[in-house]
């Protein structure tokens, strides 16, 4: 119940974080680096995405998927990770657990040949670090509007 003191709010756009049904889209995040980690959670989380694991490496990344795999909409992932890289948790994705989850890397990998081998593999996109709260937001919202 408003009080004849609370003025309207002049942002009424929704979260992006939300699917059309209002249910949260659900995220995994894999970034060995803690600091990036936890920026790129409190980035997605303040649009309600709901992070629902995050793993330091890709290991660590393929356990969580086989207990929550058809759940996640989308993986977020670094590239150079120590014990399990991010080419090798997206060939094991794609090519031996047949992953439905769209995949975002987030690198500061910038050369054309590994950006072409990604996207062949199948990941959904690919942004350069550092991490900018917009782009990354946009281009999130972007890959998860395209079936």
């Amino acid at each position: 119940m408003k009080s004849k003191h609370d003025f309207p709010s002049m942002n009424e756009k929704s979260a992006d974080g939300l699917k059309p049904t209002g249910i949260p889209y659900k995220i995994m995040i894999v970034e060995d680096q803690d600091f990036q980690r936890k920026q790129l959670r409190q980035i997605l989380e303040s649009e309600k995405y709901d992070v629902v694991a995050d793993a330091s490496n890709g290991k660590e990344a393929l356990m969580m998927y086989e207990k929550l795999g058809d759940k996640i909409d989308l993986i977020i992932t670094d590239l150079d990770m120590p014990i399990l890289d991010g080419y090798a948790l997206l060939f094991e994705l794609k090519k031996n657990r047949n992953c439905k989850s769209k995949i975002i890397f987030v690198s500061d990998e910038t050369t054309k040949g590994v950006l072409q081998d990604i996207l062949q593999m199948g990941a959904s996109d690919f942004i350069l670090k550092p991490v900018q709260r917009v782009r990354i937001l946009d281009r999130i919202k972007l890959v998860l509007s395209k079936n």
